[in-house]
C-alpha cells in the first residue's frame, strides 16, 4: 500500500508485506528500508516468511518512519557509510519490543521509554526481536546541539523532562499525520531534533522551557508588551518551537499569558490593598490592554464578574 498526501512538499507513503507475493517479502522489504535509510544488510529470522509494515512521512530533508516487522538485524558497514556520504542523524523511538544497538564499541538496550542516536556516517548494528514497533527520525546533524558528537551512540530518556515531551509530539506528529503541510511538519521534526539532541545533562543543568516559560511569564505577565513573541524571543526560542512544545503540554502561550494575568487581577481584587483602585485599573496593572477583553476573560474563566469578586 502507498499513499501520498495532496499537501505539497511533503509526503506520506506506507508500504505492507501482506500486499506481496508469496517469496517476495524480504526483497520488497528489503528495498523500502534502503530507500528510507540508505544501504543496509538485512538478516532476518525467518527471511521466507517475512512481515513489516511502514509508514513515512517525509519533507525536505527531514523523515520520520514508523515501522513494525518481524524479527530483524540492520547493519551498517564502514564501507557502506562511506560510499553512501549521508552523515544524518537516526534517532530510534522504540514503541514495543526490544531493541539492540551495537556502535563504536557500544551496546544500547532499549525499551519503550528510552530512544538512541545513531549517525549514519557510522558502522552500527540494529536488531530487534519479532512484532517490534518504532519511529525513527532522520534528521542533519547541523539540527542538535553544537555540542553534540553525532558520531557517538547514546541513549535519550523519554520518561520525564523535555524527552517526555518529545515522545508526546512525535505520537502526535504521527496520529495527524494527513493533516500536516512541509511546514507543520518541518517546524515540528526540528523540535522533536531540539529536544532529543540536546547535550547530555543539560536538562539537569536548565530548567525545562515549559518551567522557564511559565517562571518567565509569572515574573514579567504585568508587562503588557509581553506577547507570545516577545515571550519566545526572551527563551531564546524561535515561536514556532514555543508553540510546539507548549501545546504538548497542553497550552499555548497565549494561554499561559493570559491566565497569569487573570490569576493576578483576582488576587488584586481581593486584596484590601487595591481596594481603591476600579477594576479598569487592575486590569491595565495587571497586564489587560482593553477593560473589555479582560471582563469577557474574566467571566469564562472564574463564571462570574470581577466587580463580584472584590474582597
Amino acid at each position: 500500500m502507498t499513499t501520498t498526501s495532496p499537501l505539497r512538499d511533503y509526503a506520506v507513503t506506507g508500504l505492507s508485506t501482506e500486499s506481496t507475493a508469496h517469496g517476495d517479502q524480504l526483497d520488497v522489504w528489503t528495498d523500502e528500508v534502503r530507500r528510507n535509510h540508505g544501504m543496509l544488510d538485512l538478516q532476518p529470522s525467518a527471511p521466507s516468511e517475512f512481515a513489516g509494515t511502514t509508514v513515512v512521512q517525509r519533507a525536505g530533508d527531514l523523515q520520520l518512519v514508523e515501522f513494525w516487522s518481524d524479527a530483524v538485524a540492520y547493519r551498517r558497514r564502514p564501507r557502506d557509510a562511506r560510499r553512501d556520504g549521508d552523515e544524518t542523524i537516526r534517532i530510534l523511538v522504540p514503541r514495543g519490543g526490544r531493541f539492540r544497538v551495537e556502535a563504536d564499541g557500544r551496546q544500547l538496550d532499549l525499551g519503550s521509554g528510552s530512544a538512541a542516536m545513531v549517525s549514519m556516517a557510522s558502522a552500527f548494528t540494529i536488531a530487534h526481536d519479532r512484532a517490534a514497533r518504532a519511529w525513527v527520525l532522520s534528521v542533519p546533524p547541523d539540527r542538535l546541539s553544537r555540542g553534540l558528537d553525532p558520531r557517538t551512540p547514546r541513549t535519550v530518556d523519554l520518561t520525564a523532562g523535555a524527552g517526555a515531551v518529545a515522545l508526546a509530539m512525535m505520537r502526535q506528529i504521527s496520529h495527524e499525520r494527513e493533516s500536516l503541510d512541509a511546514a507543520d511538519f518541518i517546524a515540528l521534526a526540528e523540535s522533536l531534533a531540539s529536544l532529543m539532541g540536546r547535550e547530555p545533562g543539560r536538562d539537569r543543568a536548565r530548567p525545562s522551557l515549559v518551567a522557564a516559560a511559565a517562571e518567565l511569564v509569572r515574573r514579567t505577565c504585568d508587562d503588557p508588551a509581553l506577547t507570545p513573541t516577545t515571550l519566545a524571543a526572551q527563551l531564546g526560542w524561535s515561536p514556532r518551537h514555543v508553540q510546539v512544545v507548549l501545546a504538548a503540554t497542553g497550552t499555548t502561550p497565549s494561554k499561559l499569558i493570559r491566565e497569569a494575568r487573570l490569576e493576578r487581577a483576582a488576587v488584586r481584587l481581593r486584596d484590601p490593598a487595591w481596594a481603591d483602585q476600579d477594576v479598569a485599573a487592575v486590569a491595565m496593572a495587571s497586564g489587560f490592554g482593553s477593560v473589555s477583553s479582560f471582563y469577557d476573560a474574566f467571566r469564562e474563566a472564574f463564571g462570574r464578574s470581577p466587580g463580584r469578586s472584590r474582597g
